[in-house]
């Protein structure tokens, strides 16, 4: 498996503290995100646990 990009192992940080229960708001706090981008991560996690390349998963973007 190559090496996965910043964002991604962030996304994946993220569904381990939710699966552990973190909750979104604190998610949110912790990683200085709006909690829209981590609602999205967790809609998304089957597809960024399989990512296996780098560049596979979008970046989230910040407004």
């Amino acid at each position: 498996m190559s090496q996965l990009n910043k964002k991604t192992q962030q996304a994946l940080q993220v569904i381990e503290y939710f699966k552990n229960g973190m909750k979104n708001k604190d998610l949110s706090e912790k990683y200085k995100v709006h909690h829209s981008a981590i609602s999205k991560i967790i809609h998304n996690k089957d597809k960024i646990q399989n990512t296996t390349t780098q560049g596979n998963y979008g970046k989230i973007r910040r407004k």
